[in-house]
Formats: structure tokens, sequence, C-alpha cells
């Protein structure tokens, strides 16, 4: 039987296991939308990074490995009509929910499969098609080695030479000193009466008790002080699932790219755009040190390794791409080519040009970071922002702009900046060609509003031109 050929008719596998996962299931992941996991920023990312990525003009398919009640993958579908997008998850009420969303919304490009990852590599990936992109968000450190395994056989079988992998995890150094908060909390919540939110809050309360008694631990981990305080304002459904699972791990990053290497993939970047720039993403006293690194010919995973200590890095969201027979990087020609080719707008919440200027500091941006605030030049953003504002353009008529003929290389970092800070996006290059029935737009947008007012999820409405979702 040809791959993906009876997968619309496939039988929903349960998990056979699911009590000796250790993963809560009594109470749904909230609803969650991460725009870093949308087909347009993972090609946009590749792009920016040299890299060849899916053609996205033509039929692709997404697969998301944990997506609990399905949000993320039906903004994905609604938003991409041109793609096929396939949701996994092993809780059932999730599941259901999903299914249920997707019929209210009337999204037909979409299926979800209940199984766990393990049953669905033993029994039915080969009904899987195979898959120009898999993303996987709040998965990879909360369960177990087995789980694990399997997600990375399910990438190694499913995903297409070429295709990218995207996987978000909590990293050394920076989420390690919270672990013994974190045990804390799961050993709380074990004899505890009540809702696994009733648990959570029961725990972090105890946490706060100990950080204001003085607790040598918080005193000597400032950070896991700062954490426990900022837990209180969660929701109580993710803080369960976040901290109250038998499994939580922070990971080196140099593991996690070993383990991908078996899986046939190379490390490509960060989906977090800013991360991929030294110069805006680490301290600036760090730069001749990672030049230096680089002269000494150290590896990929000895440099992300030196960037998460120079950041104290806490979560990553990483991008594997599997390897190609002709390779995923790009010739210096064909990397500036694919740029020029891409087309950007401007989103509602970015300021004008004429904002720009009235901002406090005048000549310079500001902008909030991990590691504290980075400043840009007013200049150099203002002239995107004003071309920006009379309607999309391509790069290639950015760089024509006076400003920057004398360096239009600089444009990709300035687009990926503004992209990070929410003020602009890159297009759909099928935006033209393939539309979004307004219908399936309105109705998701309902729902994302009603979602939002009985959750954590902020509010957002469908942008089918970006083929993602924006903040309201």
């Amino acid at each position: 039987m040809p791959r993906g050929a009876s997968f619309l008719h496939m039988t929903a596998f349960r998990d056979r296991q699911t009590q000796e996962t250790g993963y809560i299931t009594e109470v749904v992941y909230p609803d969650h939308f991460h725009r870093e996991t949308m087909p347009v920023w993972l090609v946009s990312t590749l792009q920016a990074l040299g890299r060849r990525a899916p053609d996205l003009g033509r039929r692709y398919t997404w697969l998301d490995l944990g997506c609990g009640t399905g949000v993320g993958t039906l903004v994905a579908a609604a938003a991409n009509p041109g793609g096929r997008f396939i949701g996994v998850d092993f809780n059932a009420a999730g599941i259901a929910q999903a299914r249920a969303l997707a019929q209210v919304s009337g999204i037909y490009n979409v299926d979800f499969i209940e199984s766990s990852f393990d049953t669905l590599l033993e029994g039915g990936a080969s009904l899987l098609p195979h898959c120009d992109f898999i993303v996987s968000h709040g998965v990879y450190s909360w369960v177990g080695p087995r789980v694990r395994q399997a997600m990375h056989g399910l990438v190694g079988a499913a995903l297409r030479p070429g295709g990218v992998f995207y996987v978000s995890y909590i990293t050394h150094p920076g989420a390690a000193s919270f672990g013994a908060a974190q045990r804390m909390l799961s050993l709380l919540a074990r004899g505890a009466p009540g809702t696994p939110q009733d648990k959570a809050l029961l725990g972090v309360a105890w946490l706060k008790r100990m950080a204001e008694g003085g607790a040598g631990y918080f005193t000597e981990h400032a950070s896991a002080a700062r954490e426990v305080a900022r837990l209180g304002e969660m929701d109580a459904a993710y803080l369960a699932h976040e901290f109250l699972n038998h499994d939580w791990e922070a990971f080196h990053v140099g593991d996690v790219m070993a383990a991908m290497e078996a899986a046939g993939c190379e490390y490509a970047g960060s989906a977090s755009l800013l991360e991929n720039i030294d110069a805006l993403s680490i301290p600036g006293g760090m730069a001749p040190v990672m030049a230096d690194a680089r002269r000494a010919g150290w590896t990929p995973a000895q440099m992300e390794t030196a960037r998460d200590i120079a950041r104290n890095q806490n979560q990553r969201r990483d991008l594997y791409q599997k390897r190609a027979d002709t390779g995923n990087l790009l010739t210096p020609d064909a990397h500036r080519r694919v740029l020029l080719e891409q087309s950007v707008m401007v989103l509602p919440r970015a300021p004008s040009a004429h904002e720009v200027e009235a901002q406090p500091g005048g000549a310079e941006l500001s902008f909030d970071t991990p590691i504290g605030p980075v400043r840009i030049p007013a200049a150099a953003i203002r002239p995107l922002l004003h071309a920006l504002r009379q309607g999309p353009r391509r790069y290639a008529e950015l760089a024509a702009l006076p400003e920057y003929r004398g360096n239009p290389g600089v444009i990709s970092q300035l687009l990926q900046v503004l992209a990070w800070v929410g003020w602009a996006h890159f297009l759909r290059p099928d935006a033209g060609r393939t539309a979004v029935a307004d219908g399936i737009q309105a109705r998701l947008d309902v729902l994302l509003e009603e979602r939002s007012r009985k959750g954590p999820l902020p509010r957002h409405r469908l942008l089918p031109a970006i083929g993602s979702a924006v903040p309201v």
C-alpha cells in the first residue's frame, strides 16, 4: 500500500499505555498558538539562513506532534489552503475538541489522529504521508525517553529530504536551576486532593512561601525566585502540564543535535529569529570570543552551547533539516535570488515612520530581549516601515530604496528584527493563487475569540496573506 493512500480513513489509534507515560491526561492542554511553527515563518527563516526550503507554491504536508486541542493546527490549515495539515495527540479529549472545531469552522484540509507517538510509529507510520514540515512545541522536555525516541523515529521515517523539523524544549543552563522547584511541585501534587489545576496552584503557593521565607535555594538562584513569582499569574491548567508531569528535563543542545543526527537531520538554526544574529542576541563582550571560536573551527554543537551559556538560555526553538542528496545550503548567488523574491507586509501593531521618530531616545529603537535591551538606529528601520506602510513590498523593491543601495544585505537582518518584534511578516508565495474562504476565516476568528475568553490564549485573528494569525 503506498504511503498515505488510506490515511483519511485510518482508524484512530488509542494509546494502550497512557497510564505508563506519566503525562497528565485528566486536563486538556490549554489552547495555544505559536507563530514560529507556521509554514511561512519556517520557510522565510530557512531562506534567511541561506538554506533551501520546502516550496509553498506546491502541495505540501505539515504534521504537528502533540497538537493538544488543535488550535495551532487549525490556524495553520485555515491560513494555508494549499497545504495538508495533520495533528497528532494521545489525549482523547483534546483530539475530540480539535475535530469538533475543524467541523464547526469548515476547515477541509486538516486531519487529527488520536495516538501516542510510539504506537503511531509501531503501527501506523507507514500510513503517514511524507511530510515537508514536522513541528512539536511543548512536548520534548515533558515526556520520557521512550516517547522522545518515537519522535526521532517519526521524523526519520516521515520527513522528506530537505524538510524541516521544529522542536522546542527547555535547555541548559537557564532552565537547569529550576529543576529542584519543579521536583518539589511534582512531589506535592502526588498526595494532594483535587484537580491537577488545584494541585498546581497549591504547589506554587508552597514555593512562594519558601521563597519569601528566605530558602537558600531561592537566594542562590534568583532566577528561580523570579520564575516562582511569575507562576502565580499563569493559567492553572498550563501550570499542571508544565510542571506536574513525571518527566521534566532540561537538555544540552549538543545532546539534541546528536539525537537528530541519528534521525538523518542537521541543525539549521533557531526559529527565534534574533538568535540567528549574534550581534543582537549575545552580550557584546562575547563577540570576539565567538569570532575566535569560529576561526578555531568549533563544531555547531560547541558554538550553540557557547551561545546558550552567553544568553543563559532557558528554552530553545530549534530547526533541523533532513539531509538531501544535493545538500541544503544555497550558493551565495542562489541565496541572493531567493531573498530578492521574498515579499513582506507591515502588521497592524507596527508604528508608523513618524511614530518611530517620536519614540523616546529619538535616534534609536530599544527592544527588550533575553540579554537585555538591544538598540538599533531608528534611521535604519524607518525607511522600511515607511515603504511597507504603502503596501506589501518585495525584497528587491526594498533593496532599491536609496537608504539601502550601498548595503542591501542589511535588509534581511532588519526584516528578521521586524518579524521578531511583530511589526512585519513575510507573505505566502501562493497568496494570490490560493484564497481562503471568507466563511472559514470569519468562523475561525469567532472561535479564536471565544477560546481566548475561556483560557490563556491571547486574542488572535487570522491573516491569510501571511499564512498565520496575529495578536489583536
